[in-house]
């Protein structure tokens, strides 16, 4: 019954579909918009071949990917969750930099592809797999367009900047959190979509991404409802009123503070602001348990200033923190972490560096306690 009903489903949408598919808009622009970015100078993250984006929906080179394929089956289990649909709940234990999860797409979709190219597609895939794409879940039910709005609802991009997405069927059960305790990424050399824990998970707990790029929680809420049709409830959503406010305070402060560090001109010309900056926004991360892929950013910021100033002291121990929390999030195969791993190796390769000779410093201090490291490392000695 349930063949002939996708076969059906499938054949009345190429007869009668009309009208563009607006990609994955949502998720492009919600799922940590210049997070997905990494740093602020773009840095190559995909191998796949750039004339697809002018092409329908193109299925993956490899066989499509088993609902089960992770590090260990024993990680999680798939189970039903109150007011949520399915979700992925811990087996046991998960120590963070775990691999949860390497995914290929169930198929790759241009941004330009329309609900007919989807429907054609569709037709040319194993059953098993159009059930699969069919089960996902549509946030705008009814609204028409189905199979855009299960990409709409679902679709990750395969790499920074970039207007090709994918279906991951098994990661698209992850629900959100907006204290997230794992991180997706596109890797681009084994063409998949990994998760990785980025905080400790408890035995029983839910997997949790962000569908958002983060902000205070009346912004929070307000992108989640309109392009994914729910209320937030999860744990920071729902603390007491004086706490949230409190992270609400936080978080505003956090985007201004990051605003300003992107500032080039002020990074060129009062430098010791924009590191103090950095030092801030570590510290308001810190509060909020925020681990996923800001943090590597915020270290390459600092290190982009104290290179550019040509401090190749500070700059080493930066690239370095960088380096560590790239690899937290997205695991040794990251492109951008071997990036980074070249500049903890020789921070003089970078661009910018010795841009001016203002900070000129060559050997990390030797003798210092933690907290004497800290100060010297943020300049507040």
């Amino acid at each position: 019954m349930q063949s002939w009903f996708v076969k059906r489903f499938l054949k009345k949408l190429l007869l009668d579909v009309q009208g563009d598919f607006g990609g994955f808009e949502e998720r492009t622009s919600l799922l940590h918009r210049e997070l997905r970015q990494h740093s602020r100078k773009a840095t190559p993250t995909s191998t796949m071949n750039s004339n697809a984006h002018n092409s329908g929906p193109t299925a993956h080179t490899s066989a499509p990917t088993p609902a089960n394929k992770s590090t260990s089956s024993q990680l999680f289990t798939l189970q039903s969750i109150p007011g949520q649909g399915k979700g992925l709940v811990a087996s046991r234990a998960i120590t963070p930099g775990t691999l949860l999860i390497s995914e290929a797409p169930l198929f790759a979709i241009p941004s330009a592809a329309s609900e007919r190219d989807l429907a054609a597609h569709l037709r040319t895939l194993p059953k098993e797999s159009q059930r699969a794409f069919l089960s996902l879940h549509n946030s705008r039910a009814g609204a028409g367009e189905p199979l855009s709005n299960i990409v709409r609802t679902n679709a990750y991009p395969l790499g920074p900047g970039r207007d090709l997405g994918g279906i991951f069927p098994l990661i698209a059960r992850i629900n959100h959190s907006c204290r997230p305790n794992a991180q997706h990424a596109w890797n681009g050399n084994d063409g998949e979509e990994t998760v990785y824990s980025v905080r400790e998970i408890k035995e029983g707990e839910q997997l949790s991404l962000s569908y958002h790029e983060g902000g205070p929680s009346s912004e929070r809420r307000k992108a989640l409802k309109e392009f994914f049709g729910f209320d937030c409830t999860c744990e920071m959503c729902e603390m007491p009123k004086d706490q949230l406010a409190t992270s609400d305070e936080r978080l505003r402060r956090a985007k201004v503070l990051d605003k300003a560090i992107g500032e080039a001109k002020r990074v060129r010309m009062t430098p010791e602001d924009a590191l103090r900056d950095c030092r801030e926004l570590v510290r308001i991360y810190e509060e909020e348990r925020i681990a996923d892929l800001r943090v590597p950013r915020l270290y390459y910021d600092a290190f982009q200033i104290c290179a550019m100033h040509s401090d190749k002291a500070r700059a080493k121990v930066f690239a370095k923190r960088s380096l560590e929390a790239r690899l937290m999030c997205e695991g040794e195969k990251s492109e951008e972490a071997e990036v980074m791993a070249g500049l903890v190796k020789d921070p003089a390769n970078f661009e910018n560096f010795g841009t001016t000779k203002k900070w000129k410093m060559e050997k990390v201090p030797v003798g210092l306690d933690e907290v004497e490291f800290e100060k010297w490392l943020w300049r507040e000695m």
